[in-house]
């Protein structure tokens, strides 16, 4: 009897591995879904294809080097009292500028978009794309704080969470 009752206890240990949640979507549909929004800019498509890729896993590999933790307000906390070095969303930003800078895109320009400017609960900013030549606000933005290191992307007018505007000039 109790070889049985092990048995009917062997497949239980094993079920808290299982992942009984849906699986995520494949990271194609994510990367198809950002070079969608940047072909609406009316750019290159190899430089929309290529920098669609190359920004999510570069958002990625930013959260690993800032040693990022979630919630973004505690990664903030916890630089603002010095226990890290980086994760602040204007940090995000400027580095994700900086890398796709240096790609040499030449159908794109770059802005530095803020929201909520001066309010030091609730400021926030991120990298806008533009066409080349194009406005402000018809860009597409990339968070990379926002979702903690899983790149958040949008066009400025359909972010829910923000009203955007442009902090500086091109750039």
């Amino acid at each position: 009897m109790k070889k049985y009752f092990y048995l009917f206890l062997l497949p239980i240990f094993f079920i808290g591995c299982a992942n009984i949640q849906p699986a995520p979507k494949p990271r194609v549909s994510k990367v198809k879904k950002l070079e969608t929004l940047l072909l609406g800019l009316h750019v290159k498509k190899s430089e929309a294809q290529d920098l669609a890729k190359k920004a999510i896993v570069q958002s990625r590999h930013l959260a690993l080097s800032y040693d990022l933790v979630k919630p973004p307000l505690f990664q903030n906390f916890l630089v603002n009292i010095g226990l890290r070095k980086k994760g602040l969303c204007w940090q995000f930003a400027y580095d994700m500028l900086d890398f796709v800078k240096k790609q040499n895109y030449k159908s794109f320009d770059y802005y530095i978009g803020g929201a909520n400017i001066g309010n030091y609960w609730s400021e926030h900013n991120v990298l806008v794309l533009t066409c080349k030549g194009c406005k402000f606000s018809r860009g597409v933005l990339l968070d990379p704080w926002r979702n903690s290191g899983d790149l958040y992307f949008s066009r400025l007018k359909d972010d829910k969470d923000y009203i955007w505007k442009q902090r500086g000039g091109l750039r």
